[in-house]
């Protein structure tokens, strides 16, 4: 075993930092700057948040691949993130967490999304605030379904889901200023939870299940309510309100703290379960609308920004509430998803880096409908490779680049609803 000896001294800490290298695995621990440390003394750790520069908030994307109607977002149990309008505002676009975009699924005419969640079987759940529905679509044949339709909202907005499956849902009346909340149960059905708000947007359930927290933009306040197992809301109590500036989506980390998009501040508030302010995080763009956690270990936010029409990313210290939903919820979709990414392997190319051209390997492990195709760090495609339906077994596809200036690229397979991708370098 090694030991590595590292002193951070950023300006607002100073950290010494243990890291040993034991069986080819990186463990860590950090303890306060002046205090003795040993091996013996530290806790071994897999490298984490705690290690990594937090709150500084980046580009995922480019600017302008998605519209102002950016929302959203949620990330699946592939850790691949979605956002509606995608170009327009009819279609959902997804994004690698190497920041690879491409357009997911197109909506029915007449609709157009907003909130996304996932249920406990994997399947994607829009906001579909023109057609007064939810919709429901099939990650694997990406067919779009109605899952519930109620003709007296207003919209719906922005959607929480419990640990259940049951789904709630913000609904407000922008030219009044006013608002609703709903219940939409496992069977589609449709209950008005409570009327007369202001003007409903950002929701969201507790780690434990027991609060639903919706807010009001226009008002500015945050409010909490009981929640009951079957989903029943009651004993309303005001959270948190704010003197300025308005609210759009917000979503839970697992200790309870709302990470909150502030409009027109350019910010997002993390707010504890007590309603005190803990901190203010500077994003690079003026209006977010959203937030979702996902990243390997849940602790990487993504924010979508309506102003600039893309994707912002930050690292924080816990992961979020709907990441770890995944683990305690969906027993029966991790097995789903583990079964599914044996599908396909993508093996990489050779070589790389590489000169002009190079070949990409990659394994069926059944029939199955596929894509492989290249895009540059922009997000935007510039080859299909292969398409359609291809038989189990070993597949080799070259790709000539000879035209394209040297730089990286990445190579995305899909199969069977799943992705997977590579990193390739063209060296001219």
């Amino acid at each position: 075993m090694s030991l590595e000896v590292l002193i951070n001294t950023e300006p607002l800490s100073r950290r010494l930092f243990l890291r040993t290298m034991k069986n080819g695995v990186l463990y860590s621990c950090a303890a306060a700057a002046g205090l003795r440390a040993s091996v013996s003394d530290a806790e071994l750790l897999k490298p984490s948040a705690a290690d990594e520069e937090l709150y500084i908030s980046t580009d995922l994307l480019k600017e302008s691949l998605f519209t102002s109607g950016i929302e959203g977002p949620a990330c699946d149990i592939n850790g691949i993130l979605y956002a509606v309008s995608y170009g327009a505002k009819e279609t959902i676009g997804m994004v690698t967490p190497d920041g690879v975009s491409s357009l997911f699924a197109t909506l029915p005419d007449g609709s157009a999304g907003n909130g996304i969640r996932f249920d406990s079987q994997g399947h994607m759940l829009i906001a579909d605030y023109t057609g007064h529905n939810v919709l429901k679509i099939d990650m694997q044949t990406r067919e779009v379904s109605v899952y519930a339709h109620e003709p007296s909202m207003n919209q719906p907005n922005d959607l929480a889901i419990g640990a259940n499956d049951i789904l709630y849902a913000s609904d407000p009346d922008w030219n009044n200023s006013t608002g609703n909340i709903w219940r939409i149960d496992t069977d589609g059905a449709v209950t008005l939870l409570e009327s007369g708000m202001g003007t409903t947007n950002g929701i969201e359930v507790s780690p434990d299940e027991r609060i639903l927290y919706v807010n009001e933009s226009r008002q500015r306040n945050v409010w909490a309510y009981a929640l009951s197992s079957n989903g029943d809301i009651g004993n309303k109590r005001l959270l948190i309100g704010f003197p300025d500036y308005g609210m759009d989506g917000m979503r839970c980390d697992v200790d309870g703290n709302l990470y909150i998009t502030r409009t027109s501040t350019g910010t997002v508030v993390k707010v504890s379960p007590d309603g005190t302010v803990l901190l203010e995080i500077k994003l690079r763009g003026k209006s977010p609308s959203n937030i979702a956690f996902g990243g390997p270990d849940g602790c990487t936010c993504y924010v979508t920004m309506a102003d600039r029409r893309t994707i912002e990313t930050f690292r924080v210290d816990k992961p979020g509430r709907s990441w770890k939903l995944y683990q305690e919820r969906q027993p029966t979709a991790v097995a789903e998803h583990i079964a599914r990414t044996r599908d396909f392997t993508l093996t990489g190319n050779y070589p790389n880096p590489f000169n002009a051209s190079t070949t990409i390997s990659y394994t069926l492990m059944r029939k199955s409908r596929i894509e492989v195709a290249v895009f540059n760090t922009l997000g935007q495609k510039i080859a299909v490779l292969s398409e359609g339906i291809e038989q189990a077994g070993n597949h080799t596809v070259r790709w000539d680049a000879g035209q394209l200036p040297s730089g990286m690229y990445i190579c995305m397979i899909r199969a069977n609803g799943l992705s997977g991708t590579r990193k390739m370098t063209l060296v001219k």
